[in-house]
């Protein structure tokens, strides 16, 4: 069997990489001014400023829910306890 194949990037819709829209931006505008050029690397910077601005989102994005899962563990362990002290 074959392996599912990846894509190069996720889809490149500005309400999902909020802080890389300038990035998706210039990346589109690329794309849109060098339909054949594009093939043969005339975006690559852009391309590569995409590639680290959604590596750093995402880490950001891993941040947030690992804070996100800390703080709603904690209110669970406080719950737990009081209700421990209660019984």
């Amino acid at each position: 069997a074959r392996a599912p194949r990846a894509s190069m990037h996720p889809p490149l819709t500005l309400e999902n990489h909020p802080k890389c829209r300038e990035v998706v931006i210039a990346f589109k505008r690329c794309h849109d001014t060098n339909p054949i050029g594009k093939v043969f690397g005339a975006c690559n910077d852009e391309k590569w400023a995409l590639d680290a601005c959604l590596r750093e989102q995402k880490l950001w994005k891993a941040r947030e829910n690992l804070s996100r899962a800390r703080a709603s563990n904690e209110r669970l362990k406080e719950r737990r306890r009081r209700e421990e002290e209660g019984d």
